[in-house]
């Protein structure tokens, strides 16, 4: 039977902290034991009297001197001897009915799992100016660390016993330092929606306006400290999907990497990622990768949060249709999403990101024509924006319809009207009827313009003013051709008027496609 260890820090609750204990108590988690630890920050208030009638229940630890929520915490964590470890608050804010939804979460493959104020079905209820600095916070860690949070600054975290040396002493900032101390080590946090009771100042709220802004300062100078490459998923969490590129066989894993039968030993790199491809190949793309022009862009991709701010600024096409999200509203929770030349940026957490470039987030490197997938195995593929840069994409589709079960999807995107850029090489466009013709075998559910007519306007407009103005000099025109775009950028925000209108596929920058594998 695992074990999960409740850690409660409280100071002066004399008022919640008994029914919020009863509450504890009376949660039935099937298959788990419960071990309560109670931290009582130096309260003076009746809390340590109450904590007394509980001394068979629960193990109390009584600090001599108040030093904020995350040093109880932390001392709460060394005294706690679960699998996994669960922070409550005191305070009622959250309803420890809702610790079983933690705990079935774990199912889904990630080991972190938050709870979040803002996916419950119920009004987010709170005061404005809290919300909106969570929701600062929320979205500043997202950027720093390319993450896909609602609620950072939750109460409600589940994690394994090997992490809770990740969490480090002070006041309310702890919880977000352990966060972004969760995200460099490369896990992946899944968020489930609670309910939450909010009170104020009166009734016993402690966090204040100058945390917030001493948090936003930590943050960075955390984030300026830690410049450490994402790192990818470790091939343990997806072995049983993965097989061998040629001949699909099954792996065996040795001290060396993955064993083949038929064919070599593909090696696992330091991040515990599989390179599955022929390992000249994959030296000959990371020089490449590494070397002349590329150079900035692979090291901004290393921080893709950043990397992808700087392209939304620059580029003037506006993609209106978020295809990831179409499918994920299609798939049940907990699905399994290969994400088919992901670049360095991770869509979801149901994504496997697969790549030819070894970036950061790429959990596998392979070629996209020879996808290392169990057939019928993964619930969707998805590909934005890949197509152009493959010379048989063909290969491709078949690949990602391959690997898809029966009633699984497959989303892509390609470019229509875009300006020739090689990445590192530039094949083919694609009208809406070619990608059908590409997809055949699957039931098309959806097609149509993913960016629109202006953006396809400007794209050509800033190139052309490029050349031009270059005087024919092929190392200036693209940098004019950047500059140009973001003269023009703000245009691109016209095509929330004009790519739904009839007739803007026969202009679009880009088109996409959803199909049903039957």
């Amino acid at each position: 039977m695992k074990k999960i260890s409740i850690v409660i820090p409280c100071f002066n609750e004399e008022k919640t902290i008994e029914e919020l204990l009863s509450r504890v108590f009376a949660v039935s988690i099937p298959g788990w034991s419960k071990e309560v630890i109670v931290v009582d920050d130096a309260s003076t208030d009746g809390t340590k009297d109450i904590l007394k009638k509980y001394a068979s229940r629960i193990i109390t630890i009584h600090q001599e001197k108040n030093g904020g929520k995350g040093t109880a915490v932390t001392r709460g964590l060394e005294e706690a001897t679960g699998d996994y470890i669960l922070i409550q608050d005191a305070d009622l804010e959250y309803h420890p009915k809702e610790i079983p939804l933690f705990v079935e979460a774990l199912s889904t493959g990630s080991q972190v799992v938050y709870g979040s104020r803002n996916l419950h079905h119920e009004k987010r209820k709170g005061f404005y100016a809290q919300r909106l600095g969570v929701w600062f916070i929320t979205q500043l860690i997202n950027f720093l660390y390319g993450a896909r949070l609602t609620d950072v600054w939750t109460c409600y975290k589940l994690f394994p016993q090997s992490s809770k040396k990740l969490f480090t002493p002070g006041q309310f900032e702890s919880e977000l330092l352990f966060t972004t101390a969760l995200l460099r080590e490369g896990h992946s946090i899944i968020e489930v929606p609670i309910s939450h009771t909010p009170r104020d100042v009166k009734e016993g709220k402690k966090i204040r306006y100058r945390d917030g802004f001493k948090a936003i300062q930590l943050l960075i100078a955390d984030r300026l400290l830690n410049l450490k490459k994402p790192r990818a998923r470790e091939v343990d969490n997806h072995l049983h999907l993965v097989c061998c590129p040629f001949c699909k066989g099954d792996f065996k894993v040795s001290d060396n990497g993955l064993v083949c039968s038929l064919h070599e030993t593909f090696i696992i790199d330091d991040s515990r990622r599989p390179i599955l491809i022929e390992r000249v190949v994959y030296e000959r793309n990371s020089d490449q990768h590494e070397s002349g022009v590329n150079w900035l862009k692979s090291f901004l991709k290393q921080f893709p949060k950043i990397y992808y701010s700087i392209w939304h600024v620059f580029c003037p096409v506006l993609m209106l249709v978020n295809g990831p999200r179409i499918i994920l509203k299609k798939v049940p929770q907990g699905s399994t999403v290969v994400d088919v030349g992901s670049g360095p940026e991770r869509l979801g957490d149901e994504f496997i990101n697969v790549d030819i470039f070894p970036f950061p987030e790429v959990d596998i490197v392979s070629d996209a024509t020879r996808l290392p997938f169990k057939d019928n195995s993964v619930d969707a593929a998805v590909s934005e924006s890949l197509f152009e840069h493959v010379p048989d994409a063909h290969l491709v589709a078949r690949e990602m319809v391959r690997i898809v079960k029966p009633g699984g999807y497959v989303y892509v995107s390609a470019p229509f009207m875009h300006p020739y850029h090689a990445s590192p090489d530039d094949f083919n466009r694609w009208t809406i009827s070619g990608l059908k013709h590409m997809f055949s075998d699957l039931e098309i559910v959806e097609a149509g313009v993913r960016s629109g007519p202006w953006s396809t306007l400007l794209m050509f407009l800033a190139y052309w003013l490029g050349v031009i103005f270059s005087f024919g000099s092929r190392k200036i025109a693209p940098f004019l051709a950047h500059v140009f775009m973001l003269v023009l950028g703000p245009l691109k925000y016209l095509d929330y008027l004009f790519m739904y209108l009839p007739g803007s596929d026969a202009v679009a920058t880009h088109l996409y496609i959803v199909g049903r594998k039957k």
